[in-house]
């Protein structure tokens, strides 16, 4: 776990391949289908044969994991999916758990958690040359598609928390990076919690 693009779709990958694994995504909006650029979903290709779960469908029978027998690697900066996955008693009424001092939620599973801890100045860096790339892969056109597409309403109103989506065009870019760059400081912050209650 740790803050957007720090490399861990690809170390969850190198980890199912030496543990015999699969990879359960814990990003909350590359769980619905489409935006795959906006989302930064893993191509088909990069996922190097490895079975992945969670990825752009959302249905009542995702959460069964139909491959069995395989070391499930979690993986994601919703940091909150990976919380309501591994504690005992998951409190639906608390806000936000990782702001309370005296919360210490007992795991449901022995688990082993690996923090990507990466600068944040070479991080930011890094975050605004993904944008870029992003935008040079066709991220407009993804969500002009996606916008005049009038049946994916429903869709829309999840998605539509994406990160570059509600953007304006101008402003895009800009807004883009320094809301990625908040986004992985948002994400650290609850990494470290998490560390300080569960070591």
């Amino acid at each position: 776990m740790d803050a957007t693009s720090t490399g861990k779709t690809k170390l969850s990958i190198d980890v199912a391949k030496v543990i015999g694994g699969k990879v359960i995504n814990a990003d909350k909006m590359q769980i619905f289908a489409g935006l795959d650029i906006t989302t930064n979903k893993v191509s088909i290709h990069d996922r190097c044969g490895i079975p992945h779960h969670l990825i752009g469908a959302v249905s009542t029978t995702t959460c069964d994991f139909p491959v069995r027998n395989l070391m499930p690697v979690i993986v994601g900066g919703s940091n909150s999916l990976i919380h309501g996955l591994l504690v005992d008693y998951f409190d639906s009424l608390l806000a936000n758990p990782f702001t309370l001092a005296n919360y210490w939620p007992s795991l449901r599973f022995q688990c082993c958690f690996l923090w990507i801890h990466a600068n944040e100045l070479v991080l930011n860096e890094y975050l605004n040359h993904r944008v870029d790339d992003m935008v040079d892969v066709g991220l407009l056109k993804e969500l002009k598609d996606y916008f005049d597409a009038s049946s994916n309403f429903v869709e829309q109103t999840r998605l539509g928390k994406a990160i570059g989506v509600k953007e304006s065009y101008c402003d895009a870019i800009a807004e883009m990076k320094d809301n990625t760059q908040a986004l992985a400081k948002a994400q650290n912050a609850k990494i470290h919690h998490m560390v300080d209650v569960w070591g």
